[in-house]
């Protein structure tokens, strides 16, 4: 069976578990991992690799830049204190403690390839615990901070990859040097970020065709990417960096049919790319165990459990002291109160690990160094691919019941009820423009008894819909707003069975020839644009 074949069934087989995952409350990254392990033992499936490189320049630019564009830049700035000492404080953390107790544990482990070992498997995985979320009842704040920490965490932790193994190699590290890169590649990628992102920007703005608006906007991430990491830098802050000024300050301006096309677009191309990722870490389970099997079995046990282990907890050990203890030792410098304890839990509890990870320790060159007869390049893959495949299994599953026993499922659900006020609201006062808009208008009408006509009904129609968002907006109850919600989800359901009259309908006169495949597939659009409109406003 060639190769292509192969890829068409790893398709397949990303298809069968989105749909299984939808039934089942466990997450669609964690049975695509346990599926990979199981098809690594089949025939075929078990030649496929995982390329760093197409992993690196490929899948990471374009799962960043997907990430930041529809990722709010002011709730990042609101809780940019947070997202900062864990992008950078937290990896540069959980790196050293690596670093020292695999130094300490293994054998002939020197001190850069063990920060090698550290900087690989610090930084969560936003994907991991982006679609976990999406299933599980995790308050938005801290849905923002993990989704800002894993759009930057992959940046700190690359320029440290780089500085170690190239320390491995040469034999050559300066700390101070280091730093002064660190700070400086941050510095230039975020200007050119913004410089690239506004040209972007402009150019997208006077392009007409939705498609070739999508193609630009695919081609984005690697503009912004694959210049910075040639450069010498890692490409993630650019990458970030242009998304963001893209989508805060022209995706406004673009046409409607661009916005649906390519949130279309970009939502399926994400939810694949990812879903390849965790597939083939997976598929990398039995390679990887022929590759460490002259190691005995209690020295693999013992540096995996305790590499986890630190991974896990150290977690813990950096994000309580860091929420807690600037408030208390300098409350006058710091504006939010002390958040619940359930949210610096949440956030120590979200630390899956994912394909990146296992994509930069693949990258790694074969080593001169050995434990036994054993690459050391191969234990560290061994070790990583089992923090990923543990934080997946342990934290992902018990994540749901764990927010049901500390009570923040209820946090989420007062927060919803919110979020649905402040639709309401919203909505609101979009009426009241447009109302405003009619009234005006209609003053301006003298002669044109059609138009006059069209005003009066929409007039009537808005009037009508303003007073039922004022009883909603008036109501005392918070729990009101949700059941509203419920009410209009009915509405929802008759009109979309009023569009799929209209479908068959269509469908029919195109079967017996009274309209053209062209004609068809036109009103065929209006009516999906119809039905997705309609779906988003209530």
């Amino acid at each position: 069976m060639g190769q292509y074949v192969v890829y068409m069934w790893l398709l397949g087989v990303i298809v069968i578990v989105g749909m299984a995952a939808k039934k089942t409350p466990a997450p669609a990254p964690l049975i695509l991992v346990i599926t990979g392990m199981v098809l690594s033992f089949a025939p075929h499936f078990s030649d496929i690799r995982l390329h760093p490189d197409i992993v690196m320049n490929i899948f990471l630019p374009l799962l960043v830049y997907e990430a930041s564009v529809y990722l709010s830049w002011p709730d990042i700035k609101q809780n940019l204190q947070p997202i900062i000492l864990l992008s950078i404080g937290h990896v540069v953390f959980i790196t050293i403690l690596v670093a020292i107790a695999a130094h300490a544990l293994i054998p002939g482990l020197s001190w850069p390839l063990a920060l090698v070992l550290g900087s690989v498997i610090s930084p969560p995985d936003d994907v991991a615990i982006i679609s976990i979320a999406e299933k599980i009842q995790i308050p938005q704040k801290i849905v923002t901070i993990l989704s800002g920490e894993g759009l930057l965490n992959d940046a700190t932790a690359l320029i440290i990859f780089r500085f170690s193994l190239a320390a491995a190699l040469t034999n050559e590290f300066s700390a101070v040097d280091a730093i002064s890169d660190f700070f400086t590649v941050i510095a230039l990628e975020s200007l050119y970020g913004i410089v690239l992102g506004n040209i972007l920007g402009k150019i997208k703005l006077q392009l007409l065709d939705p498609k070739i608006h999508v193609l630009l906007s695919i081609l984005s991430p690697f503009l912004a990417y694959l210049p910075a990491v040639k450069l010498g830098g890692c490409g993630v802050i650019a990458t970030v960096v242009t998304g963001f000024v893209v989508s805060h300050h022209y995706q406004e301006r673009f046409s409607p049919e661009v916005r649906l096309l390519s949130r279309a677009i970009w939502e399926t191309l994400g939810y694949g790319l990812s879903s390849v990722l965790f597939l083939l870490v997976g598929l990398h389970f039995q390679i990887t165990l022929d590759k460490i099997a002259l190691i005995p079995f209690k020295q693999l046990w013992l540096y995996a459990t305790v590499i986890t282990l630190i991974v896990i907890l150290g977690r813990f050990a950096w994000v309580f002291p860091t929420t807690y203890l600037p408030r208390l030792l300098f409350p006058s410098l710091v504006k939010n109160n002390l958040p619940p304890w359930q949210f610096p839990f949440i956030v120590s509890w979200s630390g899956m690990r994912g394909g990146i990870s296992l994509a930069a320790a693949l990258s790694v060159p074969y080593l001169a160094t050995h434990i036994g007869d054993t690459d050391l390049r191969y234990l560290i893959i061994f070790l990583v691919f089992c923090v990923i495949t543990a934080t997946l299994l342990l934290q992902g599953i018990s994540l749901p019941w764990l927010l049901e026993i500390i009570g923040a499922s209820h946090i989420r659900s007062r927060e919803k009820g919110d979020e649905h006020l402040c639709e309401f609201i919203a909505r609101s006062e979009m009426t009241n423009a447009v109302l405003r808009w009619l009234t005006d208008y209609k003053a301006q009408l003298k002669e044109d008894r059609n138009t006059l006509h069209e005003v009066n009904l929409q007039l009537l129609e808005y009037r009508a819909l303003k007073k039922r968002l004022e009883e909603i907006i008036h109501h005392d109850d918070a729990d009101y707003h949700l059941r509203k919600t419920s009410k209009y989800n009915a509405a929802m359901f008759v009109f979309a069975q009023i569009i799929e009259v209209e479908r068959t309908a269509l469908i029919q006169l195109w079967r017996d020839g009274k309209v053209t495949f062209k004609i068809k597939n036109k009103l065929l659009e209006q009516l999906d644009l119809r039905s997705k409109r309609y779906a988003q406003s209530v």
